[in-house]
């Protein structure tokens, strides 16, 4: 019995471990949140970064969209022509890490030549390998004074898509899973 809870157990682990992206925030305890109202674009596109994997047009309006659903979801309401109560930005950035799994054991054994040798091998093995993680960073800041009051971030590892619609997809989860902590808990 107990062997089956530590292979289920080891299984849930490796389940969330996997799960994709892992959010984190923070932001100013003085801030209310509550009189944020309507929020702005703080720059038309994210700023240039020299890699074209981030400086692309197709995932900046994904990002921008999901961005301004998710937070018009939460009542706050996008309003370029008049002063918002906060200016919106965001940052894709890619990093390289490197990523190690176990991927292979085996056991093998023999017996030498006549039954006057024998032997038992084990081996294990790590998969080592760089891998890029993309982490998408939001930031509400107060209009006027650039004062950060929220941030929140999302890492996974980069993709490449062939298909719009699943980039659309996985950047819609990416951003939700960060916003699903905006407002902060009080």
């Amino acid at each position: 019995m107990t062997h089956r809870w530590a292979v289920f157990a080891l299984a849930m682990f490796w389940w969330v471990g996997c799960s994709g992206i892992q959010t984190s925030q923070d932001y100013d305890p003085a801030t209310n949140f509550q009189s944020i109202r309507t929020v702005a674009w703080a720059s038309p596109t994210q700023p240039e970064t020299g890699d074209e994997r981030i400086d692309n047009p197709f995932r900046d309006s994904r990002i921008r969209a999901a961005i301004e659903h998710q937070l018009e979801k939460k009542g706050l309401r996008f309003s370029p022509d008049q002063t918002p109560d906060a200016l919106v930005r965001y940052r894709y950035t890619l990093r390289q890490r490197i990523d190690s799994s176990a991927s292979g054991s085996s056991i093998g054994f023999g017996i030498g030549s006549y039954g006057s040798h024998g032997g038992i091998a084990i081996g294990t093995g790590n998969n080592l390998r760089e891998v890029d993680e993309g982490t998408l960073t939001i930031d509400l800041v107060s209009d006027g004074s650039d004062s950060l009051l929220w941030r929140g971030k999302g890492t996974e590892r980069f993709r490449e898509y062939d298909d719009p619609d699943k980039a659309t997809e996985d950047i819609n989860m990416l951003v939700e899973k960060i916003l699903n902590q905006f407002p902060p808990a009080e």
